[in-house]
């Protein structure tokens, strides 16, 4: 499995975030709890880091097309990018 830090950006209508914020966090809390998630949380006040083991870009393209931010319309854009740690761990297995 590789790691994947997953860059968020919130450009929708800020009653859309609120109203579907809850949903996101239950839905980040269920993939944490299966090991994909290995860290996640706002990053400045318009977007989020997630931090996700998968086996590929694809997967978590795939994964994320899941998340109610993505699926109404709050994540306007997003950027995957694979991350090899070299000091320190998250989330061995």
């Amino acid at each position: 499995m590789n790691v994947f830090a997953l860059n968020y950006t919130y450009g929708g209508p800020a009653e859309i975030l609120a109203e579907h914020r809850p949903a996101h966090r239950a839905f980040l809390r269920e993939l944490h709890e299966r090991g994909v998630n290995l860290a996640s949380g706002p990053l400045g006040d318009d977007g989020a880091l997630i931090v996700l083991r998968a086996e590929s870009t694809e997967e978590v393209e795939r994964l994320i097309r899941e998340d109610p931010l993505v699926v109404h319309g709050a994540v306007t854009a997003h950027e995957i990018r694979e991350w090899s740690v070299t000091i320190g761990s998250v989330g061995e297995a």
